[in-house]
């Protein structure tokens, strides 16, 4: 019986260490995640007024559509927010593609990391299937920034529906091998980015499909395809958030439209 207790009482010091541990690490991540970029409202309103009279937005608590106002869209994009970083910070890249034709979905992440929801757009299909049918003969194109992008490239790899056209890279990279895929791939890349990780990003393009290509815009910086100011890190651009965001806008026009 003593045995028994002493046993009962071990196991009972270890489980409340564990629970101590798992609560200590549960606190560390909402410290983590609460440390985020906040979206410059200020810039993304001057984007909003300088398209209003081409773009309609619909807002709910987890999804923002932007759209062109006065067409038909060209294509749909889901678009993946970059890790850390509040998702309205990419409203202004969001209007740019819209006034140029294209009808954008920007899906709030769990504590602003895609990770924890690599699976959006398989929400916004089943939340929104009217919408999505009466859109479904469009081609379809996922998107992503930094960390969105890596998670939206996962999510893609498991698809066989062959619903996505492509996928559309900002400062991103692949971790799932699409080289043999049937799919298109944009990659975007800023030339004094000082986030990505280069290794990486190069080491990726052994992963690229055969219809891919390579955008460098040129001064540009790894934090400007969003407006959220400059992360930690980060290079020093000699062009302006907006001219990198109507560069970025042109050049998945200019992609597209190709396809």
């Amino acid at each position: 019986m003593k045995e028994i207790k002493k046993i009962n009482k071990k196991v009972s010091r270890v489980l409340g260490v564990i629970l101590v541990i798992i609560m200590l690490m549960a606190v560390g991540f909402k410290y983590y995640a609460s440390n985020y970029y906040r979206a410059d409202m200020k810039a993304i309103s001057e984007i909003e007024q300088s398209v209003i009279e081409n773009v309609q937005t619909i807002k709910g608590d987890d999804l923002i559509v932007f759209a062109p106002k006065n067409s038909e869209p060209k294509a749909i994009i889901v678009f993946y927010p970059g890790g850390k970083v509040q998702y309205t910070a990419y409203s202004g890249l969001m209007y740019e593609l819209a006034d140029r034709g294209y009808t954008c979905l920007l899906p709030r992440m769990p504590e602003n990391l895609a990770f924890l929801r690599v699976g959006t757009a398989d929400d916004i299909k089943n939340k929104y299937p009217f919408e999505v049918q009466k859109y479904q003969d469009l081609d379809w194109y996922l998107a992503g920034h930094s960390l969105g992008g890596v998670a939206a490239t996962q999510y893609l790899a498991g698809q066989e529906d062959g619903m996505y056209k492509g996928i559309l890279l900002c400062a991103s990279y692949t971790t799932s091998d699409f080289s043999n895929k049937d799919i298109r791939l944009l990659s975007i890349f800023a030339s004094e980015d000082g986030v990505i990780n280069t290794q990486s990003y190069e080491e990726s393009k052994t992963k690229w499909p055969s219809d891919s290509e390579e955008y460098v815009i040129q001064g540009g910086i790894h934090s400007f395809f969003g407006n959220y100011g400059i992360q930690d890190g980060d290079g020093v651009p000699t062009i302006s958030n907006t001219d990198q965001l109507i560069e970025a806008a042109d050049a998945i026009d200019a992609f597209i439209s190709r396809g």
